[in-house]
Parts: C-alpha cells; structure tokens; sequence
C-alpha cells in the first residue's frame, strides 16, 4: 500500500505535465473609438501595443474578428505613372523648371499610393547643390487654380558632388494631378532639366514623422568620431534629424541603429545592428543660407544608434524621428471596435491584399487606441507548466503515466487480503 501511496501523486504531476493550461490573466483590449464614416481607417499602436503585436487582432462589437493589413514596406507595389503635356525649360527668373500632370490608371485615384518618386533627368556641371520648390493642385481645378507650395518641414535638394555622390531623385506626398517644380541654386549652377518620370509608391520612411525624440548623445571612447544616442524606449525609426556643427559642406554619415533580440532556438542574446552610408547628405553653411537635417532610414526597431561622422565633422544636434506601426482595416460608422492582445490571434476571413484599389493612408485624422482593460472575448493562450517544454514532452509523460498506472496495478494484485 504503501507504493500505491508514493506512486499515486508521482502520476499525478506527470498527468499535470503533460496536459496544457490556458491562460486567460494576460488578456487585454484596447477600445476603438466609434468612427463617424465608414470606409478605410488608420490606427497607429503606440509603444506598448507594438511590443504585443504578435498574436494581435481587431474585433467587432459581438468579437467578430476583422481582417486588417499592416502598413509596412511593399504592401502595395510601385507604379510607373504617365505623364501628360510635360513643360521644361525656365520660369521668368531664369530658374530651370519643369510642369506636368499625372495620367491615372484605370480606376486609381489622386493619392493611391503614399508618394511619388520623381527622377529628375538633369543637365549640369558639378559640383551643385540645388534647392527644389515643388508645387501642385488639382486637376479638377482647371487652369484657373493656382498652385499651392508643399509645407516642408525639411527643404528638399537635389545635388551634384561628383565624385563624393549625387542625388536626383525626389520623394513627395501624393495630393495632387499637377506639378510644378523649380530649382533654386544653393551651390554652383542649378541644372537644366531634360526630363523626368514618376512613380507611385509605398514609402512610410518618406512621411512626416510622427515623433522626434530627443536622447543622450555621448561620444565614444573606443571609436573615433563615433556618437551613440540611446532613446528612453524602443521604437521604430524611420529617420534622423542631424544638425551639423558650422560650416559643415555636403557629407554623408554612417548610421547604425541597433537592438538586442532573442532567438527563438537558443534563448541566447544576440546583437542585430543595420548600417545605413552613403544615403541622404547634411551639412550647414550658414554664409550660403543653406542647410539640409534630414535622413531617411528604412523603418527599424531600436533604441540606441551611433553615428560616425568624417574628420572635422560635429553634431551639434539630432533627433531621432519616429514612425509608429499602423494598421489599416474597413470599418462601418457608429460601430464599436477593440484592438485584442495578450492572446492567440483570431483568424479573419479573406485576405484585403487581394483587392485590386487600396486608397488607405489618405484617410482623414486616424483612429486611437483607448485605455486597456479585461478582455472577455480574447482567445487565450495554451500554456504548458513549463514554457520551455517540447513538442513530445505530454507524449513522453503520457506514457510515464500508463506505466505507473500499470505497475500500480500489479501492486495491487499482488497485495494480500485481510
């Protein structure tokens, strides 16, 4: 009996072992706010929800699960647009400029993409620096509209250096069906432009950052004309504001944003770090009235970078420009939903990828994200006792049991009566 008695709670634990538990305590939601439209809406997640992204879901009121996308790079392909009466030449003040109106695809609208890319095909001789005014309007405006400037928060240059680099290439927010663009000569001879082509694209990094986030920007004992700034959490990059000590002419910093990540495998910490050279230039001439801040990075979790600047260089400031992840889903007007985390994903039917016109980010002011709260339609995660248990592990108990089980029982015949 007294086997029987050492046996029995030895089954138990391994009967506890091999079955999974849910866990239901880590469940929350995130209410929505009731859109007034209906149609396409944006919901940027702050930094706690992009950290419980996997497993994520969007829910109606009776938690009905809502297919939504992922604003990220290459969800919508890039397009090469038609251009239609191309002007080129020179405005009354001798500048080079060019004027043209976009042809849509059949069924697009203006703003069907974020961006435009526009190639300049340019004529001149380095090295240049040119300012770029753009300008557009609406078609539907006739040629009595008059063009209205883009409200940059960074000037927009194209340049020559050669051999130290060029840029002619321009990104710019799609809100109209004609362009006008100048160039004003910031260094050298402005180019005179031969042509250009237009495409349109998803570039989150090219949109105004949501937030720029100042840190600790400290110099680094062990490499050289390296800066490291740490920022107070991790968040997602999408670009640098640099202002460079004066004079400072044209250069290109390497920037490196890094993270420290677990595998999945190991456990083991390892360090993922992303060098950006050669990209976007900065500099500060004062004397000429110029100065360009701005580098674009592809978007990137992190929260420390360093820079390394050429000899003589200085950062006087930077900032770290932060584009938060967002998600895009249908919603109807009046409807109440909630953003599910902390649990298993609720699959949605359909994919929205597969429709063939996905005018999303033109959308008017997006969606937040309310306070969180217990979520009694979340799906909660199946947990073993120990979180590090494989696959076969209940099988290999399971069968510990039914051997336990069996020698109890011959215990048990083997017993004698009173």
């Amino acid at each position: 009996m007294r086997s029987i008695r050492l046996i029995a709670p030895l089954g138990l634990l391994l009967l506890g072992l091999a079955c999974a538990r849910e866990d239901a305590g880590a469940l929350r939601r995130r209410p929505i706010p009731a859109p007034s439209a209906s149609g396409w809406a944006r919901l940027p997640l702050d930094a706690d929800a992009q950290r419980q992204m996997k497993g994520a879901w969007i829910g109606d009121a009776e938690g009905r699960s809502v297919p939504f996308l992922e604003a990220r790079e290459g969800l919508w392909e890039s397009r090469t647009l038609a251009l239609d009466h191309l002007l080129t030449g020179r405005d009354a003040e001798g500048r080079p400029t060019a004027e043209f109106s976009l042809k849509l695809p059949e069924g697009w609208r203006v703003g069907e993409r974020e961006t435009l890319e526009l190639d300049f095909d340019l004529d001149g001789r380095a090295p240049w620096v040119a300012q770029v005014k753009a300008e557009r309007r609406r078609e539907d405006e006739g040629d009595g509209g008059a063009f209205i400037a883009y409200d940059a928060s960074a000037s927009m240059h194209l340049y020559d250096l050669s051999p130290s680099g060029h840029r002619h290439t321009l990104h710019l927010p799609w809100d109209g069906q004609r362009y006008r663009m100048t160039l004003l000569a910031s260094q050298g001879e402005a180019p005179r432009i031969r042509g250009l082509s237009v495409r349109a694209e998803t570039r989150p990094e090219a949109l105004e950052a949501e937030l720029a986030l100042e840190g600790a920007l400290a110099p680094q004992p062990d490499r050289p004309r390296t800066w490291r700034l740490t920022l107070p959490d991790t968040e997602r990059i999408v670009g640098l504001d640099l202002v460079l000590a004066p004079p400072a002419a044209p250069l290109a910093p390497e920037v490196r944003l890094g993270e420290r990540a677990e595998t999945e495998r190991s456990g083991m910490a390892q360090t993922m770090v992303q060098t950006w050279t050669g990209g976007d230039l900065v500099w500060n001439l004062p004397a000429l009235g110029t100065r360009s801040s701005r580098i674009a990075l592809a978007p990137a979790l992190a929260k420390t970078l360093t820079l390394t600047l050429p000899d003589g260089a200085t950062p006087q400031h930077v900032r770290a420009l932060v584009r938060r992840q967002t998600l895009i889903f249908p919603v109807e007007a009046g409807q109440a939903y909630a953003l599910h985390l902390g649990g298993e994903a609720k699959p949605a039917p359909g994919s929205l990828g597969a429709l063939p016109s996905l005018q999303v980010l033109t959308a008017a002011a997006p969606l937040v994200l309310g306070a969180s709260e217990p979520d009694p339609q979340g799906l909660p995660r199946r947990i073993g006792a120990d979180e590090r248990a494989r696959p076969w592990m209940p099988w290999v108990a399971g069968v510990a049991v039914l051997v336990l089980a069996a020698v109890a029982w011959k215990l048990l015949k083997q017993t004698p009566t009173a």
